[in-house]
């Protein structure tokens, strides 16, 4: 799954929202020491495991290309710690509730034991199925789906609902802290520090790669 497709296909919701100045605050401390990331991040809402799986499932959407990938800019992090200190309490459960649906969703495919987590490879293949191009003439349906109440979704859709829950909030905050880490904001991005005038109309060939806000 290319980064283009991944993060399209699963805009089909923006889930859970973050003030854009707590966020950057604690994306700041985001550090791309990639053989520490996911020992760091068991300090925060995730443990682990989970945080391993969170990050696999990150760097699948944003994998390494000609830029760095979500595992080289560290962000399981920042999304750790987004997760501990701003989400409530309810949207922490829905979070939890998704990763273990999706999680499921894996291991049945692939009739995986209890104790055997899947590969990198059978992950691509799921998200293929779930957020690929495939599914582009259900963003309607999912949509709504996504947007539901919890509990006016009907039992046989429940795991669905969780899954495309925990698929979305994960592929905005993702987003967010990898265009917000430094890594990518100064070296990758147009950066100014200390922005000057506001000029309110440029030819776009004048204005080179996105700007990091």
């Amino acid at each position: 799954m290319d980064r283009r497709s991944a993060i399209k296909n699963i805009s089909i919701g923006v889930g859970i929202t973050v003030s854009s100045g707590t966020l950057l605050s604690l994306i700041s401390g985001c550090k791309s020491d990639t053989a520490t990331n996911t020992a760091n991040a068991a300090a925060g809402f995730l443990d682990t495991k989970n945080a391993g799986f969170v990050e696999e499932i990150m760097d699948i959407m944003l994998p390494t290309t000609d830029t760095p990938g979500a595992k080289d800019v560290g962000i399981i992090n920042s999304v750790n710690a987004i997760l501990g200190r701003l989400y409530k309490k309810d949207d922490q459960r829905l979070f939890k509730k998704g990763m273990s649906a999706f999680q499921d969703v894996a291991k049945k495919k692939f009739d995986l034991g209890a104790g055997t987590d899947a590969s990198r490879e059978q992950l691509t293949e799921v998200l293929e199925d779930w957020i690929g191009k495939k599914n582009e003439s259900r963003r309607d349906e999912i949509g709504a789906l996504i947007y539901a109440s919890e509990d006016d979704v009907d039992a046989k859709d429940k795991e669905k609902f969780y899954a495309y829950k925990f698929l979305s909030n994960l592929k905005q905050l993702a987003t967010s802290a990898y265009f917000g880490s430094e890594e990518i904001a100064t070296k990758h991005l147009n950066y100014d520090p200390v922005p000057g005038k506001y000029v309110g109309c440029i030819p776009v060939e004048e204005v080179g790669n996105n700007w990091a806000l």
